[in-house]
């Protein structure tokens, strides 16, 4: 059994695979694209950007991003950069645990199939390098 366990990809409705490597510093997980993810990297360019259950502001908000963290985009849509692999809602009754702020609700038109979710922030407010002070503006 792989101890990571994979995740999976909605888009290509398929489980990606990964795996755990040791050293003598820990783990860390590896992808078989993580070269690849490594051209994605991206940088927050606000002092708060909120982490969505899908790509629009009317979707569930599950956290912030803060000035300065990195990013992986994994793929862009209108506006908006998915930056995590599908994972768990924390469904029961219909609604996601998960969700801090607004819609809540399990539901595809909130971006939750299956129980599952990406988060997707508003790509306006990343940035190619480091930024050296916050955009003066809320994502």
């Amino acid at each position: 059994m792989d101890p990571c366990g994979g995740w999976h990809d909605p888009e290509n409705d398929e489980t990606v695979q990964c795996s755990l490597a040791y050293s003598s510093t820990g783990c860390a997980v590896t992808h078989p694209d993580i070269a690849a993810l490594a051209d994605m990297r991206m940088w927050v360019a606000v002092s708060d950007l909120k982490r969505r259950t899908c790509p629009s502001d009317n979707c569930g908000v599950v956290g912030k991003f803060f000035f300065q963290e990195s990013v992986f985009v994994y793929e862009t849509e209108n506006g908006w950069s998915r930056v995590s692999a599908s994972k768990p809602a924390g469904c029961y009754a219909g609604e996601a645990a998960y969700v801090e702020t607004g819609r809540s609700n399990c539901t595809r038109d909130n971006g939750i199939i299956q129980g599952q979710f990406s988060e997707w922030v508003q790509s306006e407010f990343l940035a190619d390098e480091k930024p050296d002070a916050p955009l003066d503006m809320h994502g």
